[in-house]
Formats: C-alpha cells, structure tokens, sequence
C-alpha cells in the first residue's frame, strides 16, 4: 500500500512540474491610444515594433487595471509594461506621456 501512495505521489509531482506555465515577459511599450472601453478593460492603441516580440502594429489589449484608463482619450500617448504570459497580453503600468491636441471649434 505504501508504494501506491508513494508512486501516485510521485505521479502527481511530475504532472504538476510538467504543467508548469512558462513565466511571464515584460516588454516597454510607447503607443497612441485609438480607443477605450473602461468598462470592458479594454484599450486599442498603435504601437512601434516590439523588439523580440511583434512589429508595428494596431492592438487590442486588456489591462489589469480599468481605472488606469479611465481619463485616456484617442490621440493620448503611453507609455505601458506589456506583459505577455501564454500567448496572451495585458497592459500594467499605463502612464499618460502627453494628451492628444484638441483643435478649437470653429463657428
């Protein structure tokens, strides 16, 4: 009985050490904000290539945290740590670089 429960033990040790998740990636990211959808956490920004990672490109991404893109408008700049984790990609660390130029109404 013992070595039952010792090779089921060993069974299960294995099984969770091979579905391990790889660890996550951080990468910069510098971008124009194109749209934001607080309530969904949801932000479509343009972007420069992502060395290592992806070119140039429009994206949508999810963020950690929806209150981090509350205030953001399209043409705002930001700057982001994109973080990567089992071919899927959320944004943290989202900081507004610069607002986008508003034009005056003209009458």
């Amino acid at each position: 009985m013992k070595r039952i429960v010792l090779l089921a033990s060993l069974l299960v040790g294995c099984f969770v050490a091979g579905c391990q998740s790889a660890p996550e990636k951080h990468y910069p990211l510098k971008a124009e904000v194109i749209s934001v959808d607080t309530p969904k956490g949801l932000i479509v920004v343009k972007h420069g290539e992502i060395p290592g990672l992806m070119p140039a490109m429009i994206m949508q991404y999810a963020v950690a945290d929806a209150k981090q893109i509350e205030s953001l408008r399209p043409g705002d700049t930001i700057t982001a740590d994109l973080v990567v984790s089992e071919n899927k990609g959320r944004l943290e660390k989202i900081v507004l670089v610069s607002k986008a130029d508003v034009m005056p109404k003209s009458e």
